[in-house]
């Protein structure tokens, strides 16, 4: 069996980013949550529109949790083929802690409002029968399951959606953490880059005659070698 990624591809991600392949599953996840979510929360939204067109049709509350579903479902997959693509060359850890930090504050005001608007909170028991066993719709049986069966697909439906973008806020807030974690130690790995120079500059603008003492001296050619070499001139007389 092939491997996903080459020999070479894993010691540059290893090299890299130590904890690549924790990261890599934890978005292998958000994707497999994100995709069972955006399913569930569509085929809610749909049942409530074609048996409610009136009242609950585009209600912006259902089709909040789409947004950071849709952003997670699409993002997660293109940094994996972008590693892929690019033979283990990392993505710049900012990218990580923008996206994932972006899905995590909208998944958290969305799991607040599909739970709060989710159809579960008009479920009732059945109150009121008649003797022969038949029951009213009307009154207090209007919201029991026999009398509106939609509204109780739905909300098992809208519970199922919470449930699988509660996951998703929790990988996706993990992941942000390690992200910043990674632009942490980017940056100090590039402070360190900088130090050098940084320090000779301030070495240059301290005292300037220190600094060219300490430099090393310039190459100039030694007399023996001076006269070692043939002048062109005369290299052109005797040819």
């Amino acid at each position: 069996m092939t491997p996903i990624f080459s020999a070479e591809t894993r010691r540059r991600l290893q090299e890299n980013d130590p904890k690549w392949h924790v990261k890599a599953i934890l978005q292998l996840i958000c994707t497999v949550l994100a995709f069972n979510a955006l399913i569930l929360f569509a085929d809610a939204t749909a049942i409530t529109n074609r048996h409610y067109p009136t009242a609950y049709y585009n209600d912006w509350s259902d089709w909040m949790p789409l947004f950071p579903v849709l952003i997670s479902l699409i993002y997660n997959p293109i940094t994996f083929f972008l590693l892929l693509r690019r033979l283990g060359k990392p993505i710049h850890p900012g990218w990580h802690v923008g996206f994932h930090f972006l899905i995590w504050a909208l998944g958290i005001p969305s799991i607040v409002f599909g739970v709060g608007y989710g159809w579960f909170w008009w479920w009732q028991p059945v109150i009121h029968r008649y003797r022969n066993g038949k029951i009213p719709c009307g009154g207090y049986n209007y919201w029991s399951e026999p009398c509106q069966p939609a509204i109780y697909t739905a909300g098992r439906l809208e519970i199922a959606a919470n449930v699988f973008l509660g996951l998703l806020i929790i990988f996706e807030f993990t992941l942000f953490f390690l992200a910043c974690i990674a632009m942490r130690k980017h940056r100090l790995a590039v402070r360190r880059s900088r130090m050098p120079a940084r320090l000779s500059q301030l070495q240059y603008n301290r005292d300037p005659e220190a600094h060219a003492a300490e430099e090393p001296p310039a190459y100039t050619p030694s007399e023996e070698h001076a006269s070692s070499v043939t002048p062109p001139a005369a290299a052109a007389k005797y040819s």
